[in-house]
């Protein structure tokens, strides 16, 4: 049973008007709090073991294969597994329960009686769930990038892809993140939902050669990916061929430079632009809703 938080004249004190140090304090207060909140339990552990993990496959292909070419390895993993797996899957498990969790715990009446409004409880919630996010996306990068050119030669060149890398990351889970707490607002089954978002959206459609791919997140940051950074191999007889065009089906042989597709700074412009409509929405369905929390069921 549930029932919605009743609306009594004894808290009428904390709807009124308070002096903007009161309103930021008790936002940086709540910041902080939930950003504790994510580094215990459960979740933080399973997500660290996430998080380490293709930083331990490069670790393990090249301790089985020491021929293995380092810019092979690092497309598998930083372009591949870590976008189009773990980055999603980050945003999802931190973004997506911003409050349905506190009405699970029936702790959503004390956040509601902090004077702040319902929106700025939501976008600092988010923030903060944005923030353990994007910190574990960037070690997981970090990591592998070390595991995969440790003790290599041209160091300085791959600190330099490794912080590209870090920076499309960053901007990737971000945008994520504002999509997903938007979700969990919009249904309470939000991780079947989200999973299957990541796979049908982001995992099939964003890798068929066709304009659809243009609603999905990971389109937009490969495209970033393959200015900012070269993807060339050698290949056979002397040759060489470029894996992030072949495997992201971007069509090289009559557009080499891929002027044809959206530009680095409209890819960016779109993904931040996407992640602010995605607030704004959230922001106005907490403005207008009547959050409920759950009450004992009478005999």
């Amino acid at each position: 049973m549930t029932s919605p938080i009743p609306e009594n004249p004894a808290f009428a004190v904390a709807a009124a008007p308070l002096p903007r140090c009161n309103v930021l304090q008790s936002a940086w207060a709540l910041y902080t709090f939930t950003l504790r909140q994510h580094r215990h339990g459960k979740r933080w552990l399973i997500m660290a073991g996430l998080v380490l993990l293709p930083a331990l496959l490069s670790i393990l292909a090249r301790a089985t294969d020491p021929s293995v070419s380092g810019r092979v390895l690092e497309f598998d993993l930083a372009f591949m597994f870590i976008p189009q797996g773990l980055l999603p899957l980050l945003a999802l498990v931190y973004a997506s329960g911003i409050l349905h969790d506190e009405q699970e715990q029936q702790t959503i009446t004390y956040l509601l009686l902090r004077p702040i409004s319902r929106p700025l409880l939501y976008m600092v919630k988010l923030l903060a769930a944005m923030t353990a996010a994007v910190v574990l996306a960037l070690v997981s990068t970090t990591l592998t990038y070390a595991a995969i050119y440790a003790g290599q030669i041209h160091m300085a060149d791959a600190a330099l892809r490794c912080l590209q890398a870090c920076l499309i990351d960053g901007l990737a889970v971000a945008t994520y993140c504002c999509f997903f707490g938007l979700l969990g607002l919009l249904t309470r089954r939000v991780l079947v939902a989200g999973i299957i978002y990541i796979a049908l959206v982001e995992g099939l459609l964003a890798n068929l050669p066709f304009a659809i791919r243009l609603i999905t997140v990971i389109y937009y940051t490969r495209l970033i990916a393959y200015r900012a950074l070269p993807f060339v191999v050698p290949g056979a007889f002397g040759n060489t061929h470029n894996i992030a065009a072949d495997a992201w089906h971007f069509h090289i042989s009559g557009d080499p430079t891929l002027a044809h597709d959206p530009h680095t700074w409209v890819c960016v412009t779109v993904l931040l632009g996407g992640g602010a409509l995605c607030i704004a929405a959230a922001a106005l369905l907490c403005r207008n809703r009547e959050f409920y929390v759950k009450t004992p069921d009478k005999a």
